[in-house]
């Protein structure tokens, strides 16, 4: 077991790549990146050929019309992270000194941690989504989410025991924020309660979500995502390494501490509430002071700043050339003395006659 990461004093170059979940896509996203940056379209290519969904067609100029439906959704901020993460090892040569994923942003925290392969993490995602997809189908997943902003969490608490004592059936889902939860669980009792609580929060509305993640109902499937992990049907087991990177997983709230626990998180984290929240305040208690969401959107760049108030958090978010090379710049250490550079006519006027230095 690891010893928890105390950042004691942080150079200014050091930064936590936290990765944006569902609902960050959007039309254009990773356009800019694959035009500029041959390893980024190469890295589109390659995901759209394994999950076909083909990223540019889905995502690059106006978007197609599926481009928020689960499957490409998913695999599109995936592929859209990976890139942005890319361009700052490939280009500025910087590496977060910790990671963490909100929701489907933990498979490109993972990787981004070496705990997984890249191309093991997107077989993960895409049984996750499979299994998923397959048990909606069945009807056995009739669910969905919502957001309420503005309430402590025993208000949310009491409205949701009104409805029904059943965990299983409605949760919070995600702690986003001291004022700001995500509710999870059967359609009609989700809508119920977002109705509820709206005269009361500051927001509360239903989200374009099917299938009510982070919540107990998916265990059966949690199970199955294990087996795939561990090896069934003849195929080899995924490769979970212990992290190489300091891990933190919002489904513990915490430092991930073994390859064990990595592995733990990986098969559960869509079965169980997301305390992200939490994590942002074990980060910061480690000696994390800034931060960047690295991948499309702006979700988790406004939970930093409601979280920690004190953090520096990357504004626009990482997710194009400019807004990378603009961090960049942020985190270049100062000049060690002002230099103003000569102009070409003042450099050559200072240099000696060749001529004349010959003749002497």
């Amino acid at each position: 077991m690891s010893a928890p990461l105390v950042v004691r004093s942080a150079s200014s170059s050091a930064f936590a790549a936290l990765f944006p979940g569902q609902l960050s896509e959007k039309a254009g996203m990773g356009e800019a990146l694959a035009r500029r940056f041959e390893f980024a379209s190469s890295l589109f290519e390659e995901i759209s050929r394994r999950s076909g969904v083909r990223i540019a067609d889905t995502f690059f100029g106006e978007g197609a019309k599926n481009l928020h439906d689960d499957l490409p959704a998913q695999v599109g901020v995936f592929s859209v992270s990976l890139a942005a993460l890319e361009t700052l090892r490939r280009i500025h040569h910087l590496e977060p000194v910790a990671v963490a994923g909100y929701s489907l942003g933990t498979y490109a925290a993972f990787v981004a941690a070496g705990a997984l392969e890249t191309w093991a993490a997107l077989d993960v995602l895409l049984e996750a989504e499979r299994l998923m997809s397959e048990a909606s189908r069945r009807g056995e997943l009739d669910g969905t989410m919502a957001y309420v902003i503005g309430l402590p969490r025993p208000a949310v608490e009491e409205a949701l025991a009104s409805l029904t004592p059943d965990r299983a059936r409605l949760a919070i889902a995600t702690e986003n924020a001291a004022a700001q939860f995500v509710l999870t669980g059967e359609r009609a009792l989700v809508a119920a309660a977002a109705e509820a609580l709206r005269p009361k929060a500051l927001k509360a509305d239903l989200l374009s979500i099917n299938v009510p993640m982070h919540s107990s109902s998916l265990s059966a499937i949690c199970d199955r995502l294990q087996s795939f992990l561990e090896g069934n049907k003849g195929r080899r087991a995924v490769v979970v390494k212990p992290p190489a990177v300091p891990l933190y997983a919002p489904m513990i709230g915490r430092l991930v501490e073994s390859a064990e626990e990595a592995a733990h998180v990986l098969s559960k984290q869509i079965c169980r509430p997301s305390l992200f929240a939490p994590t942002l305040r074990s980060m910061s208690e480690a000696g994390l002071t800034r931060f960047a969401e690295v991948g499309p959107g702006d979700v988790v760049t406004k939970l930093v700043r409601w979280t920690l108030r004190d953090a520096k958090v990357a504004n626009p978010g990482l997710e194009d050339p400019e807004s990378i090379e603009a961090f960049a710049k942020e985190l270049a250490p100062p000049p060690l003395f002002p230099f103003k550079e000569k102009s070409t006519v003042a450099l050559a006027s200072a240099q000696p006659d060749s001529c004349g230095s010959e003749s002497k």
